[in-house]
């Protein structure tokens, strides 16, 4: 729900180097934050100036080309009225709050469930000093969600939270934070959009996951913002002794995407299941940067990003499965496929290990290529248009991944602006 707009507003800032103490205290107490809040933003802060901002010298950025992206004029029409998200989320089932169970906007967590946000919030998971955007993103952060299950309590029913940003909004900085207890389930599905606005937008996300020895999570994440944003999104998750996760992201919307999702396999016999589908079209550019870290023994890793791109889009997916020393027994697996409809858009697919235990089974594997003339002969020699059956041929490319989301509603969603895009 959106919040009402706050009566103080900190002066502008005029450009990401003047950002300083005083505009961020003024726009804490806009927001009305405890001291303990007061304090991150500032932390945040000292980290963003002492942090070079990203450039193509940097590897992770080396394929990346913002010269048309003005952070200093998004930042220097920044207030706490033109931050607002509008967030809504699914009720808890009857019962499960009595059962300790938290469910609720980041903003109504840090006044009532501080010392929760204390221990966790950008502290253990995603950190102040991981990059660039994300302390940027701790300077700002204004809305999120936030699921605490405690050990034990297991959800059977999905958790729904949308997220949208008005089309002349210049900014927004969203946290979502997920902590469950050993042995707890849950599910939890996010939708983030926004129509296409008429100047640059931003849009700056955390997410963090942290799951205790057993725990179980099935977290889906699909953006569809508008075509005149930057999405910019720091995203980790750390894995407990037998736990599982199930991560999937879906890449709709967006002028520019750069997303950094960690996997952290922190308890022995852990496993990760990392799923994706995205979709570029027009001039869109889509990178994801995903890192499988096997940092305790006997885990398992099995990634799938599956991406299709027309006209002049790109997409750039940089893979990396890193076994620490001691992590035996390790099981893991990357793979990216890519299925270019247009001799125009291009795709990079940079898959990389990096082992250093001697016991271990790691593989990955990455293809680039067109929709291949015989399928396209059984459909049509049947009566399929031309049309159809690359629609038919570009959505069964997609569904062993869409298969994998677990509710019906997104995933027809999901197929329905995939056919969309194929045109």
């Amino acid at each position: 729900m959106a919040v009402a707009q706050p009566v103080l507003k900190p002066a502008p800032v005029v450009r990401a180097g003047d950002l300083n103490r005083e505009f961020v205290e003024a726009y804490s107490a806009a927001l009305g934050d405890p001291a303990w809040m007061l304090a991150r933003r500032l932390e945040a802060l000292r980290v963003f100036r002492d942090t070079p901002a990203p450039n193509r010298h940097d590897e992770l950025w080396r394929r990346v080309d913002l010269s048309a992206f003005k952070l200093d004029l998004i930042l220097s029409g920044i207030t706490p009225a033109n931050t607002i998200l509008d967030v809504k989320r699914s009720r808890l089932p009857a019962g499960i709050s009595q059962q300790g169970v938290i469910f609720t906007s980041l903003e109504s967590a840090i006044k009532k469930h501080p010392r929760l946000l204390d221990e966790w919030l950008m502290t253990q998971c995603v950190k102040l000093n991981d990059a660039f955007y994300a302390a940027l993103h701790g300077v700002f952060v204004r809305h999120g969600t936030v699921l605490y299950v405690p050990a034990g309590v297991r959800l059977d029913k999905p958790l729904r939270v949308t997220t949208r940003m008005a089309a002349d909004q210049l900014a927004g900085f969203n946290h979502t934070l997920v902590v469950l207890g050993e042995g707890a389930k849950a599910t939890l599905i996010e939708d983030f959009a926004s129509p296409t606005g008429p100047h640059q937008a931003m849009y700056s996300g955390v997410v963090e996951i942290m799951l205790g020895n057993g725990a179980e999570l099935d977290y889906v994440s699909i953006q569809d913002w508008g075509r005149n944003v930057y999405n910019f999104s720091t995203e980790r998750a750390k894995v407990g002794e037998e736990a599982t996760l199930h991560w999937v992201i879906g890449g709709l919307g967006s002028k520019f995407t750069k997303s950094l999702i960690e996997a952290d396999l922190v308890g022995p016999r852990g496993t990760t299941l990392l799923s994706g589908v995205y979709f570029a079209d027009t001039r869109q550019q889509l990178h994801y940067d995903t890192q499988q870290n096997h940092i305790a023994a006997a885990c398992k890793s099995d990634l799938l990003y599956k991406a299709a791109l027309r006209d002049e889009a790109r997409t750039v997916w940089r893979g990396n499965i890193r076994v620490f020393p001691g992590a035996q027994k390790t099981d893991a697996y990357q793979a990216n496929r890519n299925l270019q409809l247009s001799a125009r858009s291009r795709a990079d697919s940079i898959p990389g290990l990096e082992i250093e235990a001697d016991d271990v089974r790691c593989t990955h594997g990455s293809t680039v290529g067109t929709i291949e003339d015989e399928p396209m002969f059984y459909l049509r020699s049947r009566g399929v248009s031309a049309t159809e059956a690359r629609r038919l041929i570009v959505e069964g490319f997609f569904a062993p991944v869409i298969e994998r989301i677990p509710l019906a509603e997104t995933r027809n969603r999901l197929i329905e602006e995939i056919g969309k895009k194929i045109g």
